[in-house]
This record gives C-alpha cells, structure tokens and sequence, in this order.
C-alpha cells in the first residue's frame, strides 16, 4: 500500500493565509473554509506514517480532536461575537471564498493516496462547497447573517468530530492496545 502523498506546508500556509484574510476582511465564509482545511489538513497529517503503534495512534487521536473541537469552539465563539455585536461582519466576498474552498478541496484531494481516498475528501469538500454557496445564495436575497449562520455549523460540526475523534477514537485505539499479543 502506497503511503499518502505529504500535504506540505503549503496547505497550512493556506490555511493560515485564508483565516486573515477572513479576519482582515471580516468574512465568516473564510474563516469557516480556512478552519474546514485546517481540520482536513490534521486528518491527513494524521494518516500520514500510519500504522502507527496503538499508543501513539491514540496520542495523536487525542491531539487531533482537542485540537479540532477547540478551533470549532473558537469558530463558534468568534461568531458568537457578532451576535453580541462585539465584531460586524461586512458582506461576503463570494468569488475569493469560493475560489480559496476549491482550491483547498483541490489540495485535500490531490494529498490522498488513492482516487478512492480523493473520492472520500472531494465528497467532504462539495458538502463545504455547498454550504458556503447556499449561504451566499441566501445573503442576496436577504438573509444577511447567512455566511455567519454557515459559519456556526462548520465550528458545530468541527467540535463535534473533534469530541468524536478524542473520545471515541481514543478509547478505541487505547482498547485495541490492550488486545495484541
């Protein structure tokens, strides 16, 4: 079996490149797309040098889902914000968020080791790629906390795979230590 191909760091620079722009700009669909690819780029990293002893596998289990649920608890948190009126959100930019999602699904895809694995990730992204578009679509026939709204259920989402991942996961790869010869 083919190890996966290294995601590098250039998806982390986008990434990182998406989430200030979103700041900068005050988008709530790059800061959604940016966390969403952060989040995908964990999991790949995660599978990257798999198998893993079952230890170390649920370490990185652990890692990864506290990882993953605080930056959907931030997501969250930050939006929250708004609501409060603490941070006004301006009008999504459609074409640069659309562009940096595809371009990130793009990445994730390209990363995988087999088309089935690139299959599995371009199936997350569309969903992503989905959302955002229902959000945009939504903002211009007036629903203007839309992107904030998609926003909320990508850091919902993120938090509960990152509890998914940490809990279950976890315990799972720690039981499974328990049963090798």
């Amino acid at each position: 079996m083919r190890r996966p191909r290294h995601p590098g760091s250039y998806g982390l620079a986008l990434a990182a490149v998406m989430a200030a722009v979103g700041l900068a700009w005050r988008d709530c669909l790059l800061l959604a797309c940016s966390v969403a690819l952060a989040y995908r780029l964990l999991l790949l990293w995660m599978d990257r040098g798999a198998p893993w002893p079952p230890l170390t596998a649920a370490l990185n289990a652990l890692t990864g889902g506290v990882l993953a649920g605080a930056a959907g608890l931030a997501l969250i948190t930050g939006i929250g914000t708004a609501g409060l009126g603490w941070w006004h959100p301006q009008a999504p930019h459609e074409a640069p968020a659309m562009l940096a999602a595809a371009l990130a699904a793009g990445w994730c895809c390209a990363a995988r080791d087999s088309p089935a694995g690139a299959m599995h990730e371009l199936r997350v992204w569309l969903w992503v790629l989905g959302g955002a578009l229902l959000a945009v679509q939504a903002y211009g026939r007036g629903l203007a906390i839309a992107p904030c709204l998609f926003a909320l259920a990508v850091g919902a989402v993120l938090s509960w795979a990152g509890w998914r991942l940490a809990r279950y996961t976890t315990s799972a790869l720690l039981q499974s230590s328990n049963e090798m010869p």
